[in-house]
């Protein structure tokens, strides 16, 4: 059986306790961990030998919060049809076509499989798929559901933006490509850049220096460390 909503909204949930930021970090809301999927109106699929995955939706793109709103319903028979499909290794690339878990795309592709209805994608075609930015973050977002492990590997890949770091890493897993390794220890470039990923700025530097009777740089590489190491700042 089909669903007929196959674009559905997405939004994640963030690590906010770590970092008490508001306005400067909620460009990395979007960035963080947590569950994703929004739903809207869907049909479940009535059968007495079913698995059922709760979902969530949220219309603001911007709030980290997601609020329980449905649950789809998909048989065993769905789950076995995808297992057995030549899609068994791209559940997380239709995941982030569809807005949805992984599991909940198993189910969704093995449903439209046994109808005869195309996924977005052909077989051995997933990896070249025109995956979108916010698709890429998903795929990193439903992989990676821990902050300080987020910010170690965006810290580490070099980017200074931390949307930009996402879909990068995102769409390394998305060509079925694994992540790097998080570095065993961050250099100062790497410090420096995972306070700038978290929305701090020079005046940040200049209250954490005054606190920690410093000089600026060495303010931000101890946060930098601070934030690396999954500990909260005196902001």
């Amino acid at each position: 059986m089909d669903h007929s909503n196959d674009t559905l909204g997405s939004n994640t949930h963030g690590s906010g306790s770590a970092f008490r930021r508001v306005g400067a970090t909620v460009a990395v809301a979007c960035a963080i961990t947590g569950s994703i999927i929004g739903l809207g109106s869907i049909g479940a699929l009535a059968a007495p030998t079913s698995s059922t995955v709760a979902v969530s939706a949220s219309t603001d793109a911007t709030t980290e919060a997601v609020e329980p709103m449905a649950k789809v319903t998909y048989t065993e028979v769905d789950l076995a049809a995808f297992a057995a499909s030549p899609y068994v290794d791209d559940a997380l690339n239709l995941a982030a076509v569809w807005g949805t878990t992984t599991e909940w795309a198993q189910g969704k592709a093995g449903s439209k499989l046994q109808s005869g209805i195309p996924l977005p994608f052909a077989p051995g075609e997933a990896t070249s798929y025109a995956y979108t930015p916010d698709q890429q973050r998903l795929a990193l977002q439903l992989t990676v559901e821990d902050f300080t492990e987020l910010i170690g590997l965006a810290s580490a890949w070099g980017s200074g933006d931390i949307l930009q770091s996402k879909a990068e890493l995102g769409a390394q897993l998305l060509a079925h490509q694994p992540l790097p390794a998080t570095p065993a220890a961050f250099t100062d470039e790497q410090e420096a850049r995972a306070f700038g990923l978290v929305g701090y700025g020079d005046s940040d530097a200049a209250q954490l220096a005054g606190l920690w009777q410093t000089d600026t740089h060495s303010a931000v590489l101890r946060a930098g460390a601070e934030i690396l190491a999954g500990n909260s700042l005196p902001l």
